[in-house]
């Protein structure tokens, strides 16, 4: 994916949150502690911006896509696009944009147990991101992806 769109979609979130504070303080940022095992996803292109977030480890899934794991603490602003955008999830669905709760997040994000306190300028921020990547072919190939593993999480997780 051209570096460009992944940057344009990143400034599509601004500095949106699901809530005005940090919601990382509700939960002790349980959602930024994992193991080796535990990561978040990349899109195509963005580990070239990992250089400039220190302490982030890059590991391979089983099907060989990259993903990195974080030791708790990150320089914000270098988040990876995912991080950016948790609890939350982009569906591509017939040539649609659908922003959905991340149905792993349900076990982790106190925010999910009442998703009325997302602010609703951040899951509008993420549909404009989510349109953004769906424009480039790399992208729409990654949210097809994505979207498939998001909803083989929903059959186990609900």
């Amino acid at each position: 994916m051209k570096l460009s769109t992944i940057l344009k979609a990143r400034r599509a979130l601004k500095s949106a949150a699901p809530l005005p504070a940090d919601c990382g303080e509700l939960c002790g940022a349980r959602c930024c502690r994992g193991d080796d095992g535990d990561g978040v996803l990349l899109l195509p292109g963005e580990e070239k911006l990992l250089f400039l977030s220190p302490g982030l480890k890059k590991g391979r899934s089983d099907n060989g896509r990259l993903y990195v794991s974080c030791p708790g603490k990150c320089v914000r602003a270098f988040r990876p696009f995912l991080c950016r955008i948790y609890p939350l999830g982009i569906l591509w669905e017939r040539e649609t944009i659908r922003v959905v709760a991340d149905p792993r997040a349900k076990i982790v994000c106190p925010l999910l147990q009442v998703p009325e306190y997302i602010a609703p300028s951040f899951i509008a921020a993420v549909r404009r991101a989510g349109k953004i990547l769906a424009r480039d072919p790399e992208g729409r190939a990654f949210l097809r992806d994505f979207t498939r593993e998001l909803r083989e999480y929903h059959k186990f997780i609900g």
